[in-house]
């Protein structure tokens, strides 16, 4: 469907029929990569496969015996190595800047590829050395954008999603207090503290002499624990106060929705772009707000249970990964933006060469 002629020096192809991806990662972040791939892989237009830099094997294990240069150079080979191999029409590389720069060199051999990167975390200009090897630099946060103006690469807004085979809805009785699992700090303690609702609350660092009308473990908490809180709970609050986030929405909001828990979150202008406020989700903006809000919750249970629902429905159809897997590939195929993208200001929108155009040439 889309080639790239390989050159003297590729190896035996693995390349499948339909666009052939590879994906670029670190492993146990979050299984970020390892669930694009399986998205991904689900589709009948494409092929995907995954290069983890730090996987644990014997040989990468020895290499953190010499010095982290060498190690990286050493990387870096195994990368360009595992490309020529496949020989991908698209890389992707989910957490773009935690890549070393080292392999984003070897991005450089490959001009015919398109190479998108997608970044969850707040970063800084100092960025453009890894981001002149990208075509698309997708950002999980509009208030990321602004940093991206003096990127060649084009920058365009794609939030974060949920894979709905780890988080599932049980439709379980939800008869379980509000539930909040996190690290503490000042500001989620004094939101928290002014709560008289009971809350769950898991976490490090939390202190209990102000949280006495709380049920508090200070612990960190497994995963599979806290699918089993947020299948049961009335209402799922999220606090996204941290310095990787500007306007956006982290990871636990579609994991919360996706079991089905109400959304509960402060204010974020990107919550808009991706729910109905107030239909889909409800958000808190002060202490007070917050209180009045978890008294609701259980004095009308019925109301925010519709609620939850429609946000429930909504994530499954527009925010899962398969979803997203669909709208990045129109994107490398097309260079169209989502919908939801024409309602962002102050994007940086130079313009790159998509996958037809380059396969074209």
């Amino acid at each position: 469907m889309f080639k790239n002629t390989p050159d003297k020096k590729t190896l035996p192809l693995t390349r499948k029929t339909g666009v052939n991806i590879l994906v670029a990662g670190k492993k146990n972040l979050m299984h970020w990569p390892e669930n694009v791939a399986a998205a991904l892989n689900k589709r009948s237009d494409c092929y995907a496969e995954v290069f983890l830099y730090n996987k644990r094997t014997l040989s990468n294990a020895l290499m953190h015996l010499v010095p982290r240069h060498w190690r990286f150079l050493w990387l870096a080979k195994q990368f360009e190595r595992r490309i020529r191999q496949l020989n991908p029409d698209l890389i992707l590389i989910p957490q773009a800047f935690f890549i070393p720069q080292e392999l984003y060199d070897v991005l450089g051999k490959f001009p015919t590829v398109c190479r998108i990167g997608w970044q969850g975390d707040f970063f800084g200009t100092c960025e453009i050395s890894k981001a002149r090897y990208l075509d698309y630099l997708l950002c999980s946060d509009t208030g990321y954008l602004k940093n991206t103006k003096t990127f060649p690469c084009k920058s365009v807004y794609m939030p974060l999603c949920v894979n709905e085979e780890t988080f599932i809805n049980q439709d379980l009785p939800r008869t379980e207090p509000p539930f909040f699992a996190g690290v503490a700090n000042k500001k989620r303690t004094d939101f928290l503290a002014a709560c008289q609702t009971k809350c769950v609350i898991y976490g490090k660092g939390w202190n209990l002499k102000r949280l006495k009308q709380h049920d508090v473990h200070n612990t960190k908490i497994p995963h599979t624990v806290v699918r089993g809180f947020l299948a049961r709970t009335q209402a799922a609050i999220n606090m996204s106060w941290s310095p990787n986030i500007v306007n956006g929405l982290n990871f636990r909001v579609f994991e919360n929705a996706a079991t089905g828990a109400l959304i509960v979150l402060n204010e974020q202008k990107d919550l808009a772009l991706c729910y109905d406020i107030g239909r889909e989700a409800v958000t808190y903006k002060t202490p007070a707000d917050l209180d009045a809000l978890l008294r609701d919750i259980i004095k009308r249970p019925g109301h925010y249970e519709k609620i939850a629902r429609a946000g429930y429905e909504r994530t499954l159809k527009e925010h899962t990964f398969y979803h997203r897997m669909g709208e990045i590939l129109h994107l490398a195929l097309t260079g169209q933006e989502p919908a939801r993208n024409a309602k962002i200001k102050g994007r940086n929108n130079n313009n790159r060469l998509h996958l037809k155009q380059k396969c074209s040439k």
